[in-house]
């Protein structure tokens, strides 16, 4: 029987477990009364899936020696974390729909994309009925226009910029009322789709990456801006798509969901394996086929997996919701 642990040493370790699991006690209790509040809840939300990874073997050594304090504390932050990451991944009823589906492709180009080839053969491959274009730079739109993309959505509009804040609809289907629009001192696009005897409110979006301090106010400047249009919208059917540099457990997503639906979740609700298919940016990523109305997707960095490619499109498939 090997002997046991100095009491010194187990008074340290258990120290540490009890300190680990105030802090993430402490992330957790932001969450649930005060969502990105802070710059580093913000950040620490957005790490969801690893940061209460710790409290899971604190909980488990705690039970075993029979430390109920800890115990139960470490097993309520494990709880929370369950919900909030594996939850959302469980199956659900798929919504009915009508009508014909409607493929849309989101796409940020990454204006210093190494490989811009690769990418538009991609999005070429996808056969979308409307792209959802973010990063468009100049060089990104001789590019497209060299392989005759444009031609083939004639029905488009372009803002080309220098910086990775260009944008663009382009669309096989007739839209109308293509138009800029500023939001959070950055330009975003709107148009009116046709289809089917019913008009679809478009939108292509795209925020600045809470990745600083400065930066935060201007990404909730955009998120909040956002949220208003949509609430404006009302019972409208309307598709909202883009780059909102935004993880799902960030409060704009919480907040999102409550004014329609999600692409991912639509799509694990009508998939035996709702996982994402190439990568996990964020919950809404990789090829999926999803019917909800309205919907919105995002494109995100990736996040999850290091190896993981970033930039890539996604897809969605979708179709008015009989409600």
């Amino acid at each position: 029987m090997k002997p046991a642990l100095p009491v010194g040493v187990r008074r340290a370790l258990w120290g540490a477990a009890w300190a680990i699991t105030a802090l993430l006690a402490g992330f957790a209790a932001m969450r649930l009364v005060w969502h990105d509040g802070l710059w580093v809840f913000l950040l620490g939300n957005g790490l969801t899936p690893y940061l209460y990874l710790p409290v899971w073997p604190v909980a488990a050594a705690a039970v075993v020696a029979r430390r109920k304090r800890l115990a139960a504390l470490a097993g309520a932050i494990a709880a929370l974390h369950a919900m909030w990451t594996v939850m959302p991944l469980l199956p659900r009823t798929a919504p009915a729909t009508a009508g014909r589906p409607l493929r849309v492709v989101s796409a940020n180009l990454l204006m210093v994309h190494e490989d811009p080839a690769q990418l538009a053969q991609e999005l070429e491959r996808l056969d979308a009925d409307v792209y959802f274009l973010q990063e468009l730079s100049p060089h990104w739109d001789d590019v497209l226009d060299r392989r005759g993309f444009w031609s083939r959505y004639p029905f488009n509009k372009r803002l080309t910029s220098d910086d990775s804040f260009g944008t663009a609809i382009a669309s096989r289907f007739p839209v109308r009322d293509l138009d800029v629009f500023w939001s959070a001192e950055l330009p975003q696009m709107r148009g009116v789709l046709r289809v089917d005897d019913r008009d679809v409110e478009l939108l292509n979006v795209h925020l600045l990456p809470p990745r600083s301090a400065d930066y935060v106010p201007y990404y909730r400047w955009g998120a909040d801006e956002l949220l208003k249009i949509v609430q404006r919208l009302g019972g409208k059917t309307f598709i909202v798509a883009g780059d909102f540099n935004s993880t799902p457990d960030s409060s704009f997503a919480a907040r999102m969901r409550g004014l329609s639906d999600d692409a991912w979740e639509a799509a694990a609700a009508a998939s035996a394996s709702p996982g994402p298919t190439e990568c996990f940016r964020c919950r809404r990523c990789g090829s999926t086929t999803c019917s909800c109305h309205p919907i919105w997707v995002c494109c995100a960095r990736p996040w999850a997996w290091a190896w993981a490619p970033d930039h890539r499109p996604i897809i969605a498939d979708v179709a008015r919701r009989v409600r």
